[in-house]
């Protein structure tokens, strides 16, 4: 229908609108039932179990490094483990700076190849194309290529920013609980923990949804690290709701595969729970790719610009000479 400057009202659940940034935002239905609709979209998508999902999954563990280097970081400029341990509830066995390193430096390599791998299947979800198109570790690898390098630096990019958070929270605990002794802080100093490990937990999920999001905008538009990274924050915030579900949903379900490795690891053995994690990654990999790339659009990511067709020159534009001259005739 056209409207009084001659522009048409896009209709549906999905007509862009211009908001009061400078980013489109979509228009679409937060409701559950509409979240139901993409997820099941996203399950008829994504392969199962694949290599590719696989890949996908250890990409998407960039927050989770992050937090362990920075809990890493904080332990050893405070009196190492004993007070980390303690201000966290010994939650976990804080590892030492030189385990911390031998970890990254085996997975380092492991990491490089996921992300790649992981930026191919991206592409091939922004494109809707699914299992049946040959979702594969072998096509994702090679069309990941061209952006390997740009993966690589937002996966490096979350690591950091990640880290840093984690000493910026969990740093002032510790120093309190070197000051004041813990037994002193009695219930206090418990809440104190819990709040910290929280907001700690909620930047982790909303850092995973930026990598998500910056790596949908990557395989789209072939932008910059920074540009990528900016660009999932202000998707974020245009569409809180939607988003925020999204990385809650991610939390969750992260959290609870981690929870059963860990039962199978207790009871039937450390080969139990590693192969649990395998699976389930092959498994949910896949899925949560295929589920943020529906998600992108929605949020008000911007489609993929085409590539513009040559035209052939107008008359205005041919010289006098060209237009005067006459044609050959045979």
């Amino acid at each position: 229908m056209e409207g009084s400057h001659g522009t048409t009202d896009a209709e549906g659940p999905e007509a862009p609108e211009l908001s009061s940034g400078i980013l489109p935002v979509v228009r679409s239905n937060d409701s559950a039932e509409e979240a139901s609709r993409v997820m099941r979209e996203a399950v008829r998508r994504a392969p199962f179990p694949s290599l590719s999902g696989l890949a996908f999954e250890i990409m998407g563990l960039a927050w989770v490094f992050g937090g362990l280097a920075g809990i890493v970081l904080v332990s050893s400029l405070f009196s190492f483990e004993p007070r980390v341990s303690g201000a966290l509830g010994q939650i976990f066995a804080v590892p030492s700076p030189r385990a911390l390193a031998i970890v990254l430096a085996v997975t380092l390599p492991v990491v490089t190849l996921s992300v790649r791998i992981a930026a191919g299947l991206a592409r091939i979800a922004s494109e809707g194309r699914g299992q049946s198109a040959g979702a594969n570790a072998r096509q994702a690898f090679r069309l990941g290529a061209r952006t390997q390098v740009s993966a690589m630096a937002i996966w490096v990019l979350i690591f950091g920013m990640m880290a840093a958070a984690t000493v910026v929270l969990l740093g002032p605990l510790v120093v309190l609980s070197m000051v004041v002794d813990g037994e002193a802080l009695g219930p206090f100093g418990v809440v104190l923990s819990g709040l910290a490990l929280t907001f700690t937990l909620v930047y982790g999920a909303a850092l995973g949804a930026v990598q998500e999001l910056a790596m949908a905008s990557l395989v789209r538009h072939e932008r910059g690290t920074g540009s990528a990274v900016l660009h999932a924050w202000r998707l974020i915030r245009n569409r809180r709701v939607t988003s925020g579900r999204m990385a809650l949903v991610e939390m969750i379900s992260r959290m609870a595969i981690v929870l059963i490795a860990g039962v199978l690891a207790k009871y039937v053995g450390t080969w139990a729970g590693c192969a649990q994690l395998l699976l389930f990654g092959a498994l949910v990999g896949g899925l949560r790719c295929q589920a943020w790339s529906l998600a992108y659009p929605r949020v008000g990511g911007l489609a993929p610009t085409a590539p513009t067709a040559p035209t052939a020159p107008t008359a205005s534009a041919v010289g006098p000479e060209t237009m005067s001259r006459p044609t050959d005739k045979p």
